[in-house]
């Protein structure tokens, strides 16, 4: 079964290319819940839900419209709301491939359209961004570079006090940086942490193109009393530099909000997803 949901998802979203076995680590399918429709015994759509999402459906092309799209999200809706959940999130939660919903995928910017219909209401957009290294030159950017700051590698015994610094910056990210095998680089000013983020040399999801090395960056956060000294943004472009070094071609972020803070580095739009949320 979850060969077929893997088949229509690839016809479904040609621009979110992810191998079959990220496929299933990001649906968490040991432990989500799966919906689909049939065919003569065809499976020709399904949903996947988390405990309190929906993270993705995906109905194949020659059955649209037909209300087997509406159908499988009502079957999520009912499985989140028997589990005691009031409110039903798209795409993020303890399953899934998308943070929210993709406006640019397969040339179809209004897909957003179809959840509007099932009752979701929009919040905001984010946005995945990508930079090309060989264009990046860490010295001739135009950015603040703040003083008395620092960067290297966090070690076994930067633990404790890492996840302290994630804390005040962003609680949900605690967990993450727990269970967290990427490399983790840090901003140190006067002994202190400043400022953190992962780092890894092999990351990036829905990457395209043969032979091209992808870098991610991910979780980039500025212990409050720190802030406003350029650090995060100097942070990243030191990341990105360490990454060059590494070989990668291009380094992705996923899921922002700050795409215009990030454009000063060079980081430029690849995708962006429709947040939406409903009511039970």
């Amino acid at each position: 079964m979850f060969e077929s949901c893997y088949r229509i998802y690839k016809s479904c979203f040609p621009d979110y290319p992810v191998s079959y076995e990220n496929f299933c680590e990001m649906l968490n399918i040991k432990k989500s819940k799966i919906f689909c429709e049939t065919d003569e015994d065809e499976i020709v759509g399904f949903a996947i839900a988390g405990s309190c999402n929906i993270a993705v459906v995906a109905v194949e092309k020659a059955y649209r419209g037909k209300g087997i799209g509406k159908n499988l999200v009502g079957l999520c809706e009912e499985y989140i709301r028997n589990n005691g959940h009031k409110s039903v999130k798209l795409g993020v939660g303890d399953a899934s491939l998308f943070q929210g919903v993709p406006t640019d995928n397969d040339g179809d910017s209004e897909v957003y359209k179809f959840f509007e219909k099932c009752g979701y209401k929009h919040s905001h957009l984010t946005y995945n961004m990508d930079i090309d290294t060989y264009c990046f030159e860490y010295v001739g950017l135009d950015i603040p570079k703040p003083e008395n700051i620092t960067y290297r590698l966090a070690g076994d015994s930067d633990k404790e006090e890492l996840l302290k610094a994630v804390e005040q910056v962003e609680p949900d990210w605690v967990e993450l940086y727990k269970s967290c095998d990427d490399d983790v680089l840090l901003a140190i000013c006067d002994g202190e942490i400043a400022g953190f983020e992962m780092v890894n040399e092999y990351g990036g999801n829905f990457t395209k193109g043969e032979n091209v090395k992808h870098g991610c960056i991910g979780c980039v956060g500025t212990v409050p009393k720190f802030r406003k000294r350029g650090i995060g943004l100097d942070m990243t472009a030191n990341a990105v530099q360490r990454l060059r070094a590494l070989g990668c071609d291009k380094v992705q972020l996923l899921y922002l909000v700050l795409d215009k803070w990030y454009g000063k580095l060079g980081f430029y739009i690849t995708s962006t997803q429709w947040m939406g949320e409903k009511k039970l």
